[in-house]
């Protein structure tokens, strides 16, 4: 019986793989506070975070030339976050910069996915929320490289940082806060690029809610009129 379960289950998430994807990003989340504090903390973060977007590589079931490339990115990625955490500050902002742009490029091919013609499925479902959290973690990514050339272009009451500047878990929160536009006001903008960075943020989030529910609404009155 127990048997039967797990076959069941795992039969589940090979057709809704982006629910796996969904799982990985919360866990990724919820450890960022726990193991940001610490060098080695930050290079298993790093390790991580290229695990769930090699999750989301096998999620998407992209085309073989398409999956290398991401992959040898990705690991120059990694590569980058980790020299970063272990002293050579250096590299930051190959770090920062490759992170967004390889978390933007698996975003936008989630995207690509979920807001296709298809039909909807419960694994489009879970794509959207993934979705939804990568973009969130591509401007968290953003917010870090403009703080290498900007140090005081966020002003927080509270900043984890060692040098003063707001660290990956505070950056996370923040661009989170930003997305949704809940703004609790503990973390704000100092500078014009900072500010317009949170402007386009902001518009991407208002924007995908309502392109989500545009398909949700154009597949219902599709179906109402096939009836």
């Amino acid at each position: 019986m127990n048997r039967n379960r797990m076959l069941r289950r795992i039969a589940y998430v090979r057709r809704n793989r982006c629910s796996a994807l969904v799982a990985a990003l919360c866990l990724f989340t919820v450890l960022n506070p726990l193991l940001a504090g610490s060098a080695i903390g930050g290079s298993v973060l790093g390790v991580a975070l290229f695990t769930v977007l090699v999750l989301a590589v096998w999620a998407l079931r992209l085309e073989r030339p398409v999956l290398w490339g991401l992959g040898v990115f990705g690991f120059i990625t990694v590569d980058a976050l980790i020299a970063d955490r272990m002293g050579f500050g250096g590299l930051r902002p190959i770090a920062l910069g490759s992170t967004a742009v390889f978390v933007g490029a698996i975003t936008i091919a989630l995207l690509r996915y979920v807001l296709d013609r298809r039909p909807i499925t419960t694994d489009k479902v879970f794509g959207a929320v993934a979705s939804y959290i990568l973009i969130a973690l591509s401007f968290a990514s953003l917010f870090g490289f403009l703080q290498v050339f900007q140090p005081h272009a966020f002003h927080a009451t509270i900043a984890h940082g060692s040098d003063g500047k707001l660290n990956w878990s505070d950056l996370m929160y923040f661009s989170f806060t930003v997305l949704t536009s809940t703004g609790f006001g503990e973390i704000t903008p100092a500078t014009p690029m900072a500010r317009a960075l949170i402007v386009i943020e902001q518009v991407l989030g208002v924007m995908y809610v309502a392109f989500l529910i545009a398909r949700l609404a154009n597949m219902y009155g599709s179906t109402k009129h096939s009836r």
